[in-house]
């Protein structure tokens, strides 16, 4: 006999199971694509809780960039595989959280391993609060990202979310040659901490300046791309401007242009 107050459990599990037979949702990847032939890609999520919505960001950033053809993902949320032997397998690093709090901010180690791959060789590509400066990092980051949001020196980094025209800046370059200025919805970083000779090739305009949100670096022998844009708040409703085409296109050449592939995404 089932008493009356266990039913609400049992109807937990009558819905759990309902919701596996009915199949995943759409769009979730099942697992990795393998891409033999692809570039191999470490995507480091993770991040401060209920900050923002970085699972579902990986998720999404993982089946785009398989879809592709061109690349072979694996998400990671505990950087203890940057101290891995394993680390050398990837091609690109991409970064997407903001690790500035206790429980995911990167050791001394962890910092010089992920420098010095990039230095190697790798690519490395960050997006949004990936550029969020802990009080803690080398001052390495600084000159391979070009440019940080931080509260530790000046200036001191500002935040808006609205809706903003990105504006090309540096239509010759082959991330954003034949692109044209585009309306997003996001959240602007602004009064950066950015390092000297970096040149924009897409810039917001806000309180009478042009702010840069997104640009390229050389790391040693690596290459860098550096989007400041792609705010995805935490919940369920909460939007993703990564999943606008024209932002979403923007990144990919970036991604392309980072891997060494630049023309692949027309």
């Amino acid at each position: 006999m089932i008493h009356l107050r266990h039913r609400p459990r049992l109807g937990l599990a009558l819905a759990v199971a309902a919701a596996a037979l009915a199949g995943p949702s759409p769009g979730v990847a099942l697992a990795q694509k393998k891409n033999p032939a692809g570039t191999a890609v470490l995507l480091l999520s993770g991040g401060q809780r209920e900050h923002h919505g970085y699972r579902d960001q990986a998720f999404y950033l993982a089946r785009t960039l398989e879809d592709t053809g061109k690349y072979r993902v694996t998400i990671v949320e505990d950087a203890a595989v940057l101290e891995s032997p394993r680390l050398d397998r990837y091609e690109m690093i991409l970064m997407t959280a903001d690790r500035r709090d206790d429980e995911f901010r990167l050791t001394e180690a962890q910092q010089r391993a992920l420098l010095g791959r990039v230095r190697d060789g790798a690519a490395f590509v960050s997006i949004h609060a990936a550029d969020n400066a802990a009080k803690d990092w080398l001052p390495e980051w600084r000159e391979m990202l070009g440019g940080v949001f931080s509260h530790v020196g000046l200036p001191d980094g500002k935040v808006r979310t609205g809706t903003y025209t990105v504006k090309i800046a540096d239509g010759s370059h082959p991330i954003t040659r034949g692109l044209a200025d585009f309306t997003l919805v996001d959240e602007l970083y602004y009064h950066m901490q950015m390092q000297p000779g970096v040149e924009p090739l897409a810039t917001v305009e806000h309180a009478g300046e042009a702010w840069p949100v997104a640009w390229t670096r050389t790391f040693g022998k690596g290459r860098v791309f550096h989007l400041p844009l792609g705010h995805r708040g935490f919940g369920p409703d909460k939007p993703d401007p990564l999943r606008d085409p024209n932002l979403g296109r923007l990144l990919l050449r970036g991604i392309d242009w980072a891997a060494g592939r630049p023309g692949a995404t027309p």
